[in-house]
């Protein structure tokens, strides 16, 4: 299956720089906090965060649409999926610090979205940036060849107690 959900570039915005705001984190780490929480609430409640595709790179599990965007407002690239990103974040060059020039709105994100993400947030303080980077290279990375899209039955079928059932559940859900 591949990827059947939309992607909101709202969501997607207003989740970069929720992290990054929180965090202080460069793009690297943020790219791969993203992937954690976008996984974890699919897990929960069925739907990703952002609805972006993930890509397994060789760093691990990449958000492409988001990336794109990074590399767009460290003017590497013209693909911006997050309209008038570049008046709420900017990424340093050389660096990959992600600055927030103003805080984008955090209406769109719901409760469970922001619970996944401030849950991702403490795993990197109390575990590291070692182990956000280990967590982005889970079975499903693992399982998909480098630089390919990775499937989402793939990813929750990673988790090892509910991921059978979520996959059924994604399988039917999209087969009409």
């Amino acid at each position: 299956m591949a990827n059947q959900f939309d992607y909101d570039p709202d969501k997607a915005l207003s989740s970069t720089a929720y992290l990054a705001e929180r965090t202080g984190e460069t793009m690297y780490i943020i790219l791969k906090m993203i992937y954690i929480a976008d996984r974890s609430h699919l897990i929960r409640y069925g739907r990703p965060i952002t609805g972006d595709d993930f890509y397994a790179m060789k760093e691990g599990a990449c958000p492409s649409k988001i990336y794109d965007t990074m590399k767009f407002l460290r003017g590497d690239d013209n693909k911006n999926y997050m309209p008038s990103s570049e008046t709420y974040l900017e990424v340093d060059p050389t660096t990959f610090d992600i600055t927030i020039k103003d805080m984008p709105s955090l209406d769109f994100l719901s409760a469970s979205e922001i619970e996944c993400l401030d849950e991702t947030i403490s795993i990197l303080k109390r575990l590291g940036r070692k182990r956000i980077r280990d967590l982005a290279h889970d079975k499903a990375w693992e399982e998909t060849a480098r630089n390919a899209a990775m499937d989402f039955t793939t990813i929750v079928k990673s988790n090892k107690d509910k991921g059978e059932i979520l996959a059924t559940h994604l399988a039917t859900r999209f087969s009409s």
